[in-house]
């Protein structure tokens, strides 16, 4: 199919199209570590020339408006997070679901509970849907 791309249907050429940009952008995301360290290098050194840090002479008013933002922006998100422990600290996630039986399927898809035994017995069914919507099993193996 590779050799001969004429051959492929219209969904298939749009299937391997979307699994190629899902890869590249996957190929793209493995590399966004390096772009962030390198962009937090500069980014570090262009706010220490912002802020006038370098220069010993400035009364470092603007690191302390940072240094408060980032302290109340803490304060912010500890207090949140201590909230949601006390909320949810000891309870169950999620419920378990009570499980359905193999009379209560087969009567949900229309088939006879035989039907429906067969079908979990085996690795492949081939099934037929009546044209009230009920399946039925043709053919196990």
């Amino acid at each position: 199919m590779i050799q001969r791309p004429e051959r492929q249907s219209g969904a298939q050429k749009a299937a391997f199209g979307l699994v190629t940009v899902v890869l590249w952008v996957f190929w793209a995301f493995l590399w966004l570590p390096l772009v962030t360290l390198g962009a937090w290098a500069y980014g570090i050194r262009d706010t220490l020339a912002q802020l006038h840090l370098l220069d010993p002479i400035t009364d470092g008013g603007d690191i302390k408006v940072v240094l408060t933002v980032a302290l109340a922006t803490a304060v912010t998100f500890t207090a949140w997070s201590g909230y949601n422990y006390a909320r949810f600290v000891g309870k169950q996630k999620r419920r378990g679901n009570s499980p359905v039986g193999v009379a209560e399927t087969a009567a949900k898809i229309g088939a006879s509970t035989d039907d429906a035994v067969r079908m979990q017995d085996t690795r492949r069914a081939v099934v037929s849907v009546s044209e009230e919507g009920f399946m039925t099993l043709r053919e196990s193996r």
